[in-house]
Protein backbone atom coordinates (compact mmCIF):
# COMPACT_ATOMS: atom_id res chain seq x y z
CA UNK A 1 0.00 0.00 0.00
CA UNK A 2 1.06 3.58 -0.58
CA UNK A 3 2.13 5.59 2.41
CA UNK A 4 -0.76 7.68 3.73
CA UNK A 5 -0.24 11.41 3.56
CA UNK A 6 -0.70 13.29 6.83
CA UNK A 7 -3.34 16.05 6.99
CA UNK A 8 -2.22 19.36 5.53
CA UNK A 9 -2.66 21.10 8.88
CA UNK A 10 -0.11 18.74 10.49
CA UNK A 11 2.53 19.09 7.79
CA UNK A 12 5.75 21.00 8.24
CA UNK A 13 6.72 23.90 6.00
CA UNK A 14 9.06 21.64 4.05
CA UNK A 15 6.34 19.04 3.49
CA UNK A 16 3.91 21.72 2.34
CA UNK A 17 6.47 22.99 -0.14
CA UNK A 18 6.84 19.48 -1.58
CA UNK A 19 3.07 19.26 -2.05
CA UNK A 20 2.98 22.74 -3.58
CA UNK A 21 5.76 21.74 -5.98
CA UNK A 22 3.68 18.76 -7.09
CA UNK A 23 0.73 21.09 -7.76
CA UNK A 24 2.99 23.52 -9.71
CA UNK A 25 2.10 26.41 -7.41
CA UNK A 26 4.13 29.42 -8.51
CA UNK A 27 6.52 31.10 -6.07
CA UNK A 28 5.75 28.46 -3.43
CA UNK A 29 9.28 28.65 -2.01
CA UNK A 30 8.64 32.26 -0.88
CA UNK A 31 5.29 31.57 0.77
CA UNK A 32 4.73 31.28 4.47
CA UNK A 33 3.13 28.17 5.96
CA UNK A 34 -0.35 29.71 6.14
CA UNK A 35 -0.13 30.92 2.53
CA UNK A 36 0.95 27.49 1.33
CA UNK A 37 -1.86 25.81 3.22
CA UNK A 38 -4.45 28.14 1.66
CA UNK A 39 -3.08 27.71 -1.86
CA UNK A 40 -2.96 23.91 -1.61
CA UNK A 41 -6.46 23.64 -0.15
CA UNK A 42 -7.81 25.85 -2.94
CA UNK A 43 -6.30 23.63 -5.64
CA UNK A 44 -7.52 20.43 -4.02
CA UNK A 45 -11.05 21.84 -3.66
CA UNK A 46 -11.10 22.86 -7.32
CA UNK A 47 -9.88 19.44 -8.46
CA UNK A 48 -12.48 17.58 -6.48
CA UNK A 49 -15.29 19.85 -7.72
CA UNK A 50 -14.25 19.25 -11.34
CA UNK A 51 -14.14 15.46 -10.91
CA UNK A 52 -17.37 14.55 -9.09
CA UNK A 53 -17.11 10.89 -10.02
CA UNK A 54 -13.84 10.51 -8.15
CA UNK A 55 -14.29 9.60 -4.51
CA UNK A 56 -12.43 11.34 -1.75
CA UNK A 57 -10.61 8.09 -0.90
CA UNK A 58 -9.30 7.77 -4.45
CA UNK A 59 -8.14 11.38 -4.41
CA UNK A 60 -6.29 10.85 -1.13
CA UNK A 61 -4.70 7.65 -2.42
CA UNK A 62 -3.45 9.43 -5.52
CA UNK A 63 -1.93 12.28 -3.54
CA UNK A 64 -0.44 9.95 -0.95
CA UNK A 65 1.39 8.04 -3.68
CA UNK A 66 3.63 11.08 -4.16
CA UNK A 67 5.06 10.69 -0.66
CA UNK A 68 5.72 6.96 -0.40
CA UNK A 69 7.02 3.98 -2.31
CA UNK A 70 4.53 1.31 -3.15
CA UNK A 71 5.16 -2.19 -1.80
CA UNK A 72 3.89 -3.60 -5.10
CA UNK A 73 6.21 -3.76 -8.10
CA UNK A 74 5.21 -2.88 -11.65
CA UNK A 75 4.47 -6.49 -12.54
CA UNK A 76 1.75 -6.65 -9.91
CA UNK A 77 3.60 -8.76 -7.37
CA UNK A 78 4.79 -7.80 -3.91
CA UNK A 79 8.29 -6.34 -3.74
CA UNK A 80 9.13 -8.70 -0.89
CA UNK A 81 8.73 -11.63 -3.28
CA UNK A 82 11.76 -10.50 -5.30
CA UNK A 83 14.15 -12.13 -2.80
CA UNK A 84 12.09 -15.27 -2.29
CA UNK A 85 13.99 -18.44 -3.13
CA UNK A 86 17.39 -16.77 -3.13
CA UNK A 87 19.95 -18.29 -0.72
CA UNK A 88 21.69 -16.23 1.94
CA UNK A 89 25.15 -14.92 1.09
CA UNK A 90 27.78 -17.21 2.68
CA UNK A 91 30.37 -16.01 5.18
CA UNK A 92 33.06 -17.37 2.86
CA UNK A 93 33.56 -19.30 -0.34
CA UNK A 94 35.88 -22.05 0.87
CA UNK A 95 38.94 -20.75 -1.00
CA UNK A 96 41.95 -19.00 0.51
CA UNK A 97 42.37 -15.71 -1.30
CA UNK A 98 43.85 -12.30 -0.55
CA UNK A 99 43.56 -9.15 -2.65
CA UNK A 100 45.66 -5.99 -2.30
CA UNK A 101 45.01 -2.66 -3.97
CA UNK A 102 46.55 0.81 -3.63
CA UNK A 103 44.68 3.48 -1.71
CA UNK A 104 47.24 6.22 -2.38
CA UNK A 105 51.06 6.45 -2.74
CA UNK A 106 51.51 5.80 1.00
CA UNK A 107 48.87 3.20 1.83
CA UNK A 108 47.50 -0.04 0.42
CA UNK A 109 44.36 -1.94 1.37
CA UNK A 110 44.18 -5.74 1.61
CA UNK A 111 41.16 -7.97 2.17
CA UNK A 112 40.96 -11.74 2.29
CA UNK A 113 38.81 -14.82 2.66
CA UNK A 114 40.58 -17.67 4.48
CA UNK A 115 38.58 -20.77 5.55
CA UNK A 116 38.98 -21.70 9.21
CA UNK A 117 39.94 -25.24 8.14
CA UNK A 118 43.00 -23.88 6.32
CA UNK A 119 44.02 -21.83 9.35
CA UNK A 120 43.58 -24.81 11.64
CA UNK A 121 45.74 -27.00 9.40
CA UNK A 122 48.63 -24.52 9.52
CA UNK A 123 48.28 -24.09 13.28
CA UNK A 124 48.75 -27.85 13.62
CA UNK A 125 51.97 -27.47 11.62
CA UNK A 126 53.35 -24.99 14.14
CA UNK A 127 51.78 -21.70 13.08
CA UNK A 128 51.48 -19.32 16.03
CA UNK A 129 51.05 -15.67 15.04
CA UNK A 130 49.01 -14.76 11.97
CA UNK A 131 50.58 -11.90 10.05
CA UNK A 132 50.86 -10.11 6.72
CA UNK A 133 54.15 -9.87 4.84
CA UNK A 134 54.56 -7.12 2.27
CA UNK A 135 57.20 -7.80 -0.40
CA UNK A 136 58.80 -5.28 -2.75
CA UNK A 137 58.88 -7.29 -5.99
CA UNK A 138 59.81 -4.55 -8.45
CA UNK A 139 61.36 -6.34 -11.48
CA UNK A 140 61.47 -9.53 -9.40
CA UNK A 141 59.85 -12.95 -9.88
CA UNK A 142 59.06 -13.90 -6.29
CA UNK A 143 58.97 -17.62 -7.14
CA UNK A 144 62.58 -17.51 -8.33
CA UNK A 145 64.21 -14.47 -6.72
CA UNK A 146 64.33 -12.72 -3.37
CA UNK A 147 62.30 -9.53 -2.88
CA UNK A 148 64.05 -6.20 -2.41
CA UNK A 149 62.40 -5.64 0.96
CA UNK A 150 60.02 -7.42 3.34
CA UNK A 151 57.74 -5.77 5.89
CA UNK A 152 55.88 -7.93 8.43
CA UNK A 153 52.69 -6.84 10.23
CA UNK A 154 51.03 -9.03 12.88
CA UNK A 155 47.25 -8.86 12.49
CA UNK A 156 44.05 -10.12 14.07
CA UNK A 157 42.66 -13.63 13.53
CA UNK A 158 39.12 -12.28 13.20
CA UNK A 159 39.88 -9.45 10.78
CA UNK A 160 39.00 -9.70 7.10
CA UNK A 161 40.84 -6.57 5.93
CA UNK A 162 43.91 -4.48 6.79
CA UNK A 163 45.58 -1.21 5.82
CA UNK A 164 49.29 -1.50 5.05
CA UNK A 165 51.79 1.39 4.73
CA UNK A 166 53.74 1.49 1.47
CA UNK A 167 57.50 1.81 2.17
CA UNK A 168 58.30 3.52 -1.16
CA UNK A 169 55.86 4.67 -3.80
CA UNK A 170 56.06 3.82 -7.51
CA UNK A 171 57.08 0.22 -6.77
CA UNK A 172 55.50 -3.23 -7.21
CA UNK A 173 54.31 -5.11 -4.13
CA UNK A 174 52.88 -8.50 -3.19
CA UNK A 175 51.35 -9.40 0.15
CA UNK A 176 51.29 -12.80 1.87
CA UNK A 177 49.00 -13.84 4.68
CA UNK A 178 50.39 -16.64 6.82
CA UNK A 179 51.63 -17.86 10.17
CA UNK A 180 54.95 -17.25 11.90
CA UNK A 181 56.36 -20.30 13.65
CA UNK A 182 58.56 -20.45 16.75
CA UNK A 183 61.37 -21.99 14.68
CA UNK A 184 61.31 -19.13 12.16
CA UNK A 185 59.29 -20.85 9.44
CA UNK A 186 56.72 -18.90 7.42
CA UNK A 187 53.56 -20.84 6.50
CA UNK A 188 51.64 -19.14 3.68
CA UNK A 189 47.84 -19.06 3.72
CA UNK A 190 47.38 -16.94 0.58
CA UNK A 191 49.38 -14.66 -1.73
CA UNK A 192 48.05 -11.66 -3.66
CA UNK A 193 48.70 -10.69 -7.24
CA UNK A 194 51.34 -7.96 -7.75
CA UNK A 195 50.17 -4.39 -7.12
CA UNK A 196 51.85 -1.21 -8.30
CA UNK A 197 51.84 1.66 -5.82
CA UNK A 198 51.27 5.01 -7.55
CA UNK A 199 54.10 7.55 -7.39
CA UNK A 200 54.01 10.36 -4.86
CA UNK A 201 55.55 12.78 -7.39
CA UNK A 202 54.62 13.97 -10.88
CA UNK A 203 55.36 11.43 -13.57
CA UNK A 204 58.42 11.98 -15.78
CA UNK A 205 56.74 9.99 -18.53
CA UNK A 206 55.96 12.65 -21.15
CA UNK A 207 56.39 10.58 -24.29
CA UNK A 208 53.51 10.76 -26.79
CA UNK A 209 52.85 7.98 -29.25
CA UNK A 210 50.18 8.24 -31.94
CA UNK A 211 49.08 5.40 -34.17
CA UNK A 212 46.48 5.13 -36.93
CA UNK A 213 44.04 2.23 -36.69
CA UNK A 214 41.49 1.20 -39.29
CA UNK A 215 37.96 1.50 -37.95
CA UNK A 216 37.07 -1.99 -39.21
CA UNK A 217 40.26 -3.66 -37.97
CA UNK A 218 39.99 -6.32 -35.25
CA UNK A 219 42.30 -5.15 -32.42
CA UNK A 220 42.00 -8.20 -30.20
CA UNK A 221 45.36 -9.77 -29.35
CA UNK A 222 47.39 -7.20 -31.29
CA UNK A 223 50.22 -5.01 -30.02
CA UNK A 224 51.06 -1.86 -31.97
CA UNK A 225 53.54 -0.20 -29.61
CA UNK A 226 55.41 -1.25 -26.47
CA UNK A 227 55.31 1.42 -23.77
CA UNK A 228 58.60 1.56 -21.85
CA UNK A 229 58.92 3.72 -18.70
CA UNK A 230 61.68 6.34 -18.85
CA UNK A 231 63.54 4.68 -15.94
CA UNK A 232 63.83 1.43 -17.89
CA UNK A 233 64.80 3.28 -21.07
CA UNK A 234 67.68 4.95 -19.21
CA UNK A 235 68.82 1.58 -17.86
CA UNK A 236 68.71 0.04 -21.33
CA UNK A 237 70.79 2.91 -22.72
CA UNK A 238 73.46 2.40 -20.07
CA UNK A 239 72.69 5.34 -17.81
CA UNK A 240 75.30 5.96 -15.11
CA UNK A 241 72.69 6.94 -12.53
CA UNK A 242 72.71 4.38 -9.73
CA UNK A 243 71.50 4.21 -6.17
CA UNK A 244 68.30 6.18 -6.76
CA UNK A 245 66.09 3.69 -4.99
CA UNK A 246 68.58 3.36 -2.12
CA UNK A 247 68.29 7.10 -1.56
CA UNK A 248 64.49 6.95 -1.73
CA UNK A 249 64.44 4.10 0.78
CA UNK A 250 66.55 6.12 3.17
CA UNK A 251 64.25 9.11 2.85
CA UNK A 252 61.18 6.94 3.41
CA UNK A 253 62.39 5.19 6.58
CA UNK A 254 61.49 8.01 8.97
CA UNK A 255 58.08 8.61 7.36
CA UNK A 256 57.28 4.87 7.33
CA UNK A 257 57.96 4.57 11.04
CA UNK A 258 55.24 7.13 11.78
CA UNK A 259 52.53 5.19 9.96
CA UNK A 260 50.68 2.32 11.65
CA UNK A 261 49.20 -0.65 9.84
CA UNK A 262 45.83 -1.90 10.93
CA UNK A 263 42.25 -2.79 10.26
CA UNK A 264 39.58 -0.14 9.90
CA UNK A 265 37.04 -2.36 11.67
CA UNK A 266 39.31 -4.74 13.55
CA UNK A 267 40.31 -4.64 17.20
CA UNK A 268 43.97 -3.87 16.41
CA UNK A 269 43.60 -0.49 14.77
CA UNK A 270 46.71 0.80 16.49
CA UNK A 271 49.73 -1.47 16.61
CA UNK A 272 52.81 -0.46 18.62
CA UNK A 273 55.91 0.16 16.57
CA UNK A 274 57.58 -2.81 18.29
CA UNK A 275 55.03 -5.10 16.63
CA UNK A 276 56.12 -4.02 13.15
CA UNK A 277 59.13 -5.86 11.82
CA UNK A 278 61.20 -4.99 8.79
CA UNK A 279 63.50 -7.37 6.98
CA UNK A 280 65.94 -6.66 4.16
CA UNK A 281 67.55 -9.69 2.54
CA UNK A 282 70.34 -9.11 0.05
CA UNK A 283 70.16 -12.75 -0.99
CA UNK A 284 67.64 -15.62 -0.60
CA UNK A 285 65.06 -15.70 2.19
CA UNK A 286 63.37 -18.65 3.81
CA UNK A 287 59.89 -18.80 2.34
Amino acid sequence: MAKERPPLEEMTLRQLRIVASGYNISRYSRMRKAQLLTAIQKIETERISHTPSRTLEAQEAMEASKFGVSSVDRTGGALASVDEGLPELPDGYGESRIVMMPRDPQWSYAYWDIPNEHKEALRHRGGQQIALRLYDVTDVNLDEQSPHNVQEYPCDELSREWYLPIPVSDRDYVVDMGYCCADGRWLVLARSAPMHAPPAYPSDWIEDNFITVNWEEDLRGKTFHELVPPSKQAAAEGSTETGTYDEVYGMAESAEAQRVAGSFYGSMQQVPSSAISSYVFPSGIGM
